[in-house]
């Protein structure tokens, strides 16, 4: 834990780039955990929740189905923020920043295909 926070330090202060991109990645997967948390409606039995190829395109599903974007929001901000650190340590900053790039690309499709489903209901 000490290697991480250490990690943070040196990139906090030696490049302010890397630091904002995670700044970025953390922010972005914080707006895909709150899309579906603030578009629960969990006293209806079913919801617009999937994507399908079946007639209009959405399917009907369970609530907590959305749930499932805020869980992979928590692992895809936390966890590719603290594994661009320690890249940024072993392999340098060129693959940290490209690491993190394809994280909030990942991201920004979740939340473009999220707001697709949303906007159905």
């Amino acid at each position: 834990m000490k290697e991480i926070a250490e990690d943070f330090k040196t990139i906090a202060k030696k490049d302010r780039a890397l630091f904002i991109w995670m700044a970025v990645n953390f922010l972005t997967s914080l707006w895909l955990f709150l899309i579906p948390i603030f578009n629960l409606n969990s006293g209806r039995a079913k919801i617009w929740a999937r994507y399908s190829d079946i007639d209009n395109g959405y399917a009907q599903s369970d609530w907590w189905y959305l749930l499932s974007f805020s869980l992979i929001a928590i692992a895809i901000g936390i966890g590719h923020t603290l594994i661009a650190a320690r890249l940024y340590t072993k392999r340098g900053k060129d693959i940290a920043r490209l690491f993190l790039l394809i994280s909030v690309v990942i991201l920004i499709v979740g939340i473009r295909f999220l707001l697709n489903i949303v906007g159905e209901g």
